[in-house]
């Protein structure tokens, strides 16, 4: 019998770590061009009712008088300007990457934390051994790992237009006592309710948040990878084919407070331009955007699903949980 019968339901998305081992391979040098290089610039589009990415620091209100906010967590600045970091949404995709290919579980950070299946472990990068011997997890072959830079990477994403925050209340936010070692787990995509009472009070905070259709661009770095690899963070990104055409399968989440269901955001394709040799060896830009982008983005996404790389069962799943549903998410402790 569960602890609490009268608990509103947990907005939890669990993919089921697979059965089989992570496919780990011989890892891409950086000392030359081999592949794909390039940088495919986004725009996303916030599609719940806030985005909360937090800076670590705090603004405080001494004249509240127990009718608003006191203190509230801020919105991630640079030079005084909202901005999502590329580190938020490096780490965002790649734990995507992780579960739709059939990685290794990176981020294990208590020793509490244990995962059932011995083989997906985190990978190890040991500097004795050449690049060659070094095997590494699709994820970590991406995203690199201690000793081994990876070749994917995200600029920093500002805001398009002016994009004013507000600052919302919450209930306060817990790690789960009992995590399961047998699954991934991500967040659904549920509406926040918000609460009645703006007062400060025990158990909730305030946040800066960002309201439903901001909208912000930047760009994903890639280099010498596959069109596999690039079409399995297309994926990730939220993007599949079907029928012929590119379409969008799911709301990638960003930021904090995705227990409250903040967070999920819509990417969209802006530019795409890639690097190759060119005349006596020479780097030459290749520029696409508009319409002639699209038949690259079928090609890398089909690709992926042709190799192999991306895991259908985990994919299934998570596209399945990431589905926006007409339920609240709740408010307090769960």
């Amino acid at each position: 019998m569960p602890r609490n019968p009268n608990a509103e339901p947990k907005p939890f998305v669990l993919v089921e770590i697979p059965q089989e081992e992570p496919d780990r391979r011989p890892v891409a040098t950086h000392e030359k061009f081999d592949g794909l290089t390039g940088r495919l610039e986004l725009a996303f589009t916030v599609v719940s009712e806030y985005l909360f990415v937090g800076s670590g620091a705090y603004e405080f209100d001494p004249s509240h008088g127990n009718r608003r906010p006191d203190v509230w967590y801020t919105f991630y600045r640079r030079n005084g300007q909202l901005c999502v970091p590329g580190t938020s949404l490096k780490g965002a995709i790649r734990a995507i990457v992780e579960a739709i290919s059939n990685s290794c579980v990176s981020q294990m950070r208590r020793p509490r934390e244990r995962i059932a299946s011995s083989a997906h472990q985190p990978c190890r990068w040991d500097p004795k051994k050449t690049a060659h011997e070094n095997r590494l997890c699709p994820a970590c072959r991406l995203f690199g790992t201690t000793s081994y830079r990876g070749r994917v990477h995200f600029t920093d994403f500002l805001p398009q237009g002016e994009i004013k925050p507000e600052v919302v209340k919450i209930g306060e936010l817990w790690e789960p006592k009992r995590p399961d070692p047998s699954r991934r787990r991500f967040y659904e995509r549920k509406s926040f309710q918000p609460l009645e009472n703006p007062a400060p009070q025990q158990g909730f905070r305030f946040v800066e948040a960002v309201q439903r259709q901001a909208k912000f661009r930047g760009a994903l770095l890639f280099e010498n990878v596959s069109e596999a690899e690039l079409g399995l963070l297309l994926h990730a990104l939220g993007w599949q084919v079907e029928n012929g055409r590119v379409i969008m399968a799911f709301a990638p989440k960003l930021g904090g407070a995705k227990p409250r269901c903040f967070g999920s955001v819509e990417f969209r394709p802006v530019r795409l331009r890639l690097w190759s040799q060119g005349v006596k060896g020479l780097l030459a830009p290749q520029e696409v955007q508009g319409k002639d982008m699209l038949p690259r983005l079928y090609q890398y996404l089909q690709g992926c699903r042709d190799s192999g790389l991306l895991h259908e069962t985990s994919w299934n799943a998570l596209k399945s949980g990431f589905q926006p549903k007409d339920e609240g998410c709740p408010r307090e402790v769960y």
